[in-house]
């Protein structure tokens, strides 16, 4: 399978700079939460890591030669194993409820809304989406501007009840819903909707060059002009998870300089020990991912957020160590099982 150099190391930044958070709002007590390394670990997680994973997500999504029911079986499987991932991350707490009367409602751990969730229903979105004959890119765009301009509405008029388990999938600031189809799906729609334009927009980068630094200019300045409000909504989770247009601007302007800089380093440094060990993140960042999740939510059942920002490099550390030893065995067990499929199909 060809490999795109530039996505994969967008995705595994992203992954990269997620765990550190994770690890962050389930361990460390509220001070360390609080210091100014804390604070910058969330910020670090917060613009350029799932953003930039779900606009990935749209561009190959709007690449992909499988057919519309091929594209929709896969986003079912992938809200399925967010089901999966829920449970198993939350495996401890969950016999805690159970067997030791744990007073906690298991359905908004179970349907807590994570990136699972958000992927394969943005993925049976833009199926949907692609199977129109005309007028793909124009949908988009119009979702786009609908879903990012009436979040805050959505929001409102959807914070119905506590004991509802649908309604937070698509918007409402509730705590279990952390990436909401309102507005996080319009991270998903950029990337599809910037892959049908792609031939357009590199002509016009190469064409246009003094012109195309100049835009790059005023997005950094205004990124920078705006960066105290960026700040304070990244770092504040409730605030990042339920964000509206306001930081969606923001996001999408920190994104594109972001872009800019590691297509520069694709470009320039694209062998460096440490961006071949970011793109072979970024290749593997599903299983990745899930192995993280699973050995930090089993663990913060018994320790949430109780741990001195002083144990934080232990705890990271240890987690990240390990995870990247099970990632790379799966790895290698996947490509030997394939291997040897392979030569049983061409042996028979």
């Amino acid at each position: 399978m060809k490999r795109f150099p530039l996505p994969d190391l967008l995705k595994g930044f992203a992954v990269f700079l997620i765990i550190p958070v994770h690890i962050l709002e389930s361990f460390i007590d509220y001070s360390g939460r609080e210091s100014l390394f804390g604070k910058t670990l969330l910020l670090l997680g917060g613009p350029v890591a799932v953003p930039v994973f779900m606009m990935v997500m749209g561009y190959f999504v709007a690449m992909s030669k499988k057919s519309t029911t091929q594209n929709i079986l896969r986003g079912v499987l992938i809200f399925i194993l967010g089901i999966f991932l829920n449970i198993g991350l939350n495996f401890n707490l969950l016999l805690k409820i159970k067997y030791k009367g744990w007073q906690f409602d298991p359905l908004q751990y179970i349907f807590g809304v994570d990136i699972f969730y958000l992927a394969g229903l943005s993925i049976i979105f833009l199926s949907v989406l692609k199977s129109f004959k005309k007028g793909q890119q124009w949908i988009a765009l119009f979702l786009i501007l609908f879903v990012s301009g009436s979040t805050s509405y959505f929001n409102e008029i959807l914070m119905v009840t506590d004991r509802n388990y649908i309604l937070p999938f698509i918007a409402g600031n509730y705590s279990w819903s952390y990436f909401p189809i309102f507005l996080w799906l319009t991270y998903p729609l950029i990337g599809f909707l910037f892959q049908k334009n792609e031939l357009r927009i590199r002509e016009f980068f190469q064409q246009q060059k003094t012109v195309s630094i100049g835009l790059l200019s005023v997005v950094f300045i205004l990124v920078a002009l705006f960066s105290k409000f960026g700040i304070e909504t990244t770092i504040n989770l409730s605030d990042y998870y339920h964000h509206t247009f306001p930081f969606f601007l923001w996001t999408l302007g920190v994104d594109l300089i972001w872009f800019a800089v590691l297509r520069f380093v694709v470009q320039k440094f694209n062998e460096f020990p440490v961006i071949v060990f970011l793109r072979w993140l970024g290749k593997n960042i599903t299983v990745f991912y899930v192995i993280q999740w699973l050995i930090i939510g089993n663990i913060a059942t018994e320790i949430y957020q109780t741990q001195e920002l002083s144990k934080y490099i232990y705890w990271f550390g240890t987690i990240f160590l390990i995870t990247i030893g099970m990632t790379w065995l799966i790895e290698k067990v996947k490509m030997k099982f394939v291997k040897t499929s392979t030569y049983r199909n061409t042996s028979d």
